[in-house]
């Protein structure tokens, strides 16, 4: 009666914790996520409109597309008209430095007082006619003559064909034919004057960037977003009506306008949006532990996968989220079929499946076109999963990543040939987008290492490389210790083919098999398995020290396992293998022995745990049997079936399995698979019936 109450009261003490986990894994979803009212509506471009008629709830502009808005601004961007400033003080620069270079011109050729007045006249003359004209400095857009710039002086802007102005490389042929026109001097002479004038002439009309862009800004600024209206309770589509693209884009506008209506409606407004968020959250984790329990109670009772499993969900959210904030044009570079893969590499393909589908249902209240974005993450994690139903090496995620490219990619020219009825509005970078989901699928091996390390879980990859018998600490064991080799590789085969038949992690009950028995490395001529001489060391010691002895290779096996850094999943076996149990050969030695004394129970007893899962369970059962069906003299149909059903009945009287969740159903199964699997192995045969007849013949 105790036992079940207790049992009732660590059921219910589950049942609050799962709830417990549930409701602050969908707070901190909610938290990271926006909250927003949402538009009751789905649609589609290229689909008919399902739902009932619809009329506008109130008054509300049409919103451009992407790519009317984009025109616009290629149209502003091709009229960009660059503007100058005319500059007055160049102008003033260049008249004094004139006049300076003459004074200098004069004295150095001695030129007359009046030849120096003639010469001043004259390049006053032409450097004042070039002035006029107007020097434009270099400026990239200008490519033709045809080109219009805008000109600003005295803060008045005017409009000039660049062709109008003189360029700074034309400024030399200028000069020189003025002076040949206007002074009357020799070649030599002329050649002078006009570097001395070349010298001093700059551009007076400047390219102003700053001014330019500001305008050009200002202009983008100033295209609408919007391109008409829509009144109240106008009709806007009828039921069973084809959404054209106009359509859409009117049912966009409405859906924008009705969101931003809502979730701007104040505190009360956000508070009733965030419990509907909250609530609906909520609901998704809870059928999906729900399914966990009916489905694979060992992950519903097992607090460190439930965890990994909020924690995969929560990372994928926050990540999707966070590219959202950045830009939601990114979001299909998220990598959410990490999801199915990370959680597909700890549980199996069914558990898998329904977490990415939560996952995937609860970011769909979060991003644009809703059903259009799970259908996508649907379809390409149901081929993920399937591309690593079998996965073997790590270096088959390659083939994984390359499985989703081509779903995705499959999938946006299907969704564009039915909403575009054609490939011309094809988005060349959303295959780069989806290039970069596929690429961060590789990065599935180091998060797995990351959460094995951080959950202490393993995963089925690992368990794979630790069923290779190749291990450096089991080629060591085969070496040093060949029978335990043998009884492991014999166990494992055994436990292995159980766990298949009642349900269970096959490959977890083989690892741990395998290694269950590494402490005795430490003293392997102390087991009988390993004894290959009539020399027995347990002779020269007591019954309490060759228990002791026995015991210790549960004790040394931990040590070793952490020596050699094997995951703590697989080091549970080491410890509950003989669960708390006694080494009974030498506590009924030592009770026969000394029948008058009072033994120590606890110096022949294992340090325990027991068995806590039906894996662990299963090793002790078949742990047992196999080591006990190797001192049998006789192998018998008869003799083997005692032997099974006494050392489990024993098992289950000492209350070894009563922490592990393994019902009698179960138990018989292993009996009875045990039975034949031994009786396989000691090639028990039925006896052939002798004829009689013969016999009364003679």
């Amino acid at each position: 009666m105790n036992r079940f109450s207790d049992y009732k009261k660590q059921y219910i003490l589950q049942i609050i914790n799962r709830v417990l986990q549930v409701l602050a894994a969908a707070a901190l979803i909610v938290l990271i996520t926006p909250t927003k009212s949402s538009f009751k509506y789905e649609f589609q471009l290229g689909h008919y409109w399902m739902h009932e008629t619809l009329e506008s709830p109130f008054d509300f502009a049409i919103n451009k597309t992407d790519k009317e808005i984009a025109d616009e601004k290629s149209e502003i961007m091709s009229q960009k008209k660059p503007y100058f400033d005319y500059s007055d003080a160049a102008n003033t620069k260049m008249e004094a430095e004139l006049d300076k270079n003459i004074d200098s011109y004069a004295d150095k050729n001695r030129l007359s007082g009046k030849e120096k007045e003639i010469l001043y006249n004259n390049a006053d003359k032409i450097l004042h006619n070039i002035i006029l004209h107007g020097i434009i400095s270099d400026y990239a857009g200008v490519k033709s003559d045809e080109n219009t710039i805008i000109v600003i002086h005295n803060n008045l802007a005017q409009e000039h064909e660049s062709g109008e102005f003189y360029n700074i490389s034309d400024i030399e042929a200028v000069v020189k034919a003025d002076i040949k026109k206007n002074l009357h001097i020799s070649e030599a002479e002329e050649t002078s004057v006009a570097d001395m004038m070349i010298k001093v002439i700059a551009p007076n009309i400047v390219y102003n960037d700053e001014k330019t862009e500001n305008i050009l800004q200002s202009q983008i600024d100033d295209i609408s977003l919007t391109k008409g209206l829509i009144s109240k309770n106008q009709k806007i589509i009828t039921k069973g009506e084809l959404i054209t693209a106009d359509k859409y884009q009117i049912l966009s506008s409405l859906k924008n306008e009705y969101e931003g209506i809502n979730n701007s409606g104040g505190n009360s407004s956000k508070y009733i949006a965030l419990t509907g968020q909250y609530l609906l959250i909520i609901i998704a984790l809870g059928a999906m532990v729900l399914f966990l329990y009916n489905t694979d109670k060992e992950i519903f009772y097992n607090n460190r996968k439930i965890i990994l499993i909020f924690f995969i969900i929560l990372m994928m959210v926050g990540m999707t989220v966070g590219v959202l904030h950045i830009n939601p044009k990114y979001l299909y570079a998220v990598p959410l079929c990490l999801t199915p893969i990370l959680v597909r590499t700890f549980f199996d393909t069914k558990v898998s499946l329904y977490v990415f589908l939560v996952s995937i249902i609860i970011i769909g209240f979060s991003v644009p076109n809703s059903f259009e974005f799970v259908f996508y993450q649907l379809i390409a994690g149901m081929m993920a999963i399937l591309s690593v139903e079998h996965l073997e090496k790590r270096s088959e995620f390659f083939n994984t990543a390359v499985v989703v490219f081509l779903t995705y990619s499959a999938i946006y020219l299907a969704m564009t040939l039915i909403q575009d009825n054609n490939f011309k509005q094809l988005d060349i970078y959303r295959f780069v987008y989806f290039a970069i989901n596929a690429v961060m699928i590789l990065f599935a091996f180091p998060i797995v290492f990351v959460l094995e390390k951080i959950f202490s879980l393993v995963s089925e990859m690992s368990l794979m490389e630790y069923s290779n018998t190749d291990s450096k600490i089991l080629r060591e064991l085969s070496v040093k210790a060949p029978g335990t080799f043998q009884h492991c590789i014999q166990v494992a085969n055994i436990a292995e083919d159980l766990i298949h038949e009642i349900g269970g992690n096959a490959l977890l009950v083989r690892a741990g098999s395998l290694y269950h028995d590494i402490g005795k490395l430490t003293s392997p001529m102390y087991f009988i398995e390993n004894q290959n001489t009539s020399v027995n060391p347990h002779n020269d010691l007591s019954n309490e020290e060759s228990a002791q002895v026995i015991i210790a290779h549960v004790i040394d096996g931990i040590k070793l396992a952490h020596r050699y850094n094997i995951p703590e999943p697989i080091i549970d076996f080491i410890r509950t293998h003989h669960g708390t149990s006694k080494t009974k050969y030498f506590y009924n030695k030592e009770c026969n022995e000394h029948p008058d004394m009072q033994i120590d129970e606890s110096l022949y007893t294992y340090p325990g745990p027991k068995p806590f899962s039906k894996e662990t369970a299963v090793l002790m059962m078949v742990d047992s049997v196999e080591a006990a069906s190797r001192s049998m003299k006789e192998h018998s149909e008869q003799s083997l079936s005692n032997l099974v059903d006494n050392i489990i009945d024993a098992q289950i009287k000492d209350n070894q399995f009563s922490n592990a969740n393994i019902t009698f159903a179960d138990v018989q199964r292993i009996k009875n698979i045990l039975k034949k699997k031994l009786q396989s192995i000691y090639h028990v045969r039925i006896e052939y019936p002798v004829n009689q007849t013969n016999i009364n013949k003679k």
